[in-house]
């Protein structure tokens, strides 16, 4: 059974008292000088999939955020397959079945979200396990990426994210990001044998920490925070070929900007609510699972969630170029 995902009030708060540093220059919000590695076209269905740095960006929202401004005129959707603790073979996945299920289930949600756009990370947790088991790892995820690609749609890999000394000490904590940075090199090798773009978040992250002066990235030295997000959603707008930093500041650390996007932003992350909802329904085992017996027949009302998840859909980018068009202007 999964217990109910809600947006509490404070992440909202927090959201904006982490944008209250003020950015007075709105002259120009992208920079024009990156090389794009991948674009966002209209139409495309944009899926992440992955484990607990995907899943927190569902009441996040930062990362579709980023997306979103930094392609502000193209029409997409995003839909966020996230699962906390799940790697490459989905063991976190299989509910009450045996844990090959949860490879299945993986399967089974790409292609029900059917994207042209399909952004994986995996790797956090599988780095913890060092040098020894990076073949293994590559090999599973190798096959994972195989069995999700399909004909016409981008395969957008993200590399682990970085840790910090705040549990374990800076020397274990350096030896680990050295291990990280490893089974990052080997995932991007992989990316390019078989045609995957690959985006390296762990030495850019820590360079956009360096340039926004943030204190930190993370909560507890591996999961992170808002600033973290806000970092993870600088590198992965530079894939596109754009940034929101000017002179040292962020656009998403402004306060001014903040009150611009906080329309969209409401938006992103009531829409993730109901695709959680439609994504990983409340007893999942009553309705779908070996209960199913019991409640089975109530099932359909999941599909109930579809409209509402689309009514949202056609309002996000509209007000995303909105917000990028009022604050420049």
């Amino acid at each position: 059974m999964n217990s109910k995902k809600v947006v509490p009030v404070w992440s909202r708060i927090v959201f904006l008292v982490l944008l209250m540093l003020g950015l007075n220059d709105s002259a120009s919000v992208f920079a024009a000088d990156l090389d794009a590695k991948w674009e966002l076209k209209p139409g495309d269905r944009v899926v992440m999939l992955g484990s607990t740095f995907i899943e927190r960006e569902n009441t996040q929202g930062v990362l579709e955020l980023s997306l979103r401004l930094a392609s502000p005129e193209t029409k997409f959707t995003v839909r966020n397959l996230g699962w906390s603790g799940d790697n490459v073979l989905g063991e976190s996945r299989a509910y009450f079945g045996p844990v090959d299920q949860g490879y299945q289930h993986i399967l089974e949600y790409v292609q029900l979200t059917n994207p042209t756009v399909l952004i994986v990370s995996y790797g956090h947790n599988a780095a913890f396990n060092g040098e020894e088991r990076l073949d293994e790892f590559v090999t599973n995820y190798e096959r994972l990426l195989k069995d999700v690609a399909a004909e016409n749609r981008r395969m957008i890999v993200l590399g682990p994210t970085p840790l910090e000394p705040v549990v374990r000490s800076a020397e274990v904590v350096k030896s680990q990001n050295e291990t990280r940075k490893k089974y990052g090199q080997a995932i991007e090798q992989m990316c390019a044998s078989q045609g995957y773009v690959y985006v390296d978040m762990l030495e850019p992250m820590q360079q956009v920490q360096k340039k926004l002066k943030l204190n930190s990235l993370t909560e507890n030295g591996v999961h992170l925070d808002r600033a973290g997000y806000i970092a993870a959603g600088e590198v992965l707008a530079n894939s596109l070929g754009q940034s929101f930093i000017k002179e040292g500041e962020s656009i998403l650390q402004d306060s001014q900007f903040a009150a611009e996007a906080a329309p969209v932003y409401e938006k992103i992350l009531w829409k993730n609510e109901l695709f959680f909802h439609r994504f990983r329904p409340q007893n999942e085992t009553y309705l779908r699972g070996f209960r199913k017996h019991e409640q089975g027949q109530n099932a359909k009302e999941i599909l109930e969630f579809e409209p509402l998840i689309e009514e949202q859909d056609q309002k996000l980018q509209a007000e995303a170029s909105k917000v990028l068009k009022n604050w420049t202007r």
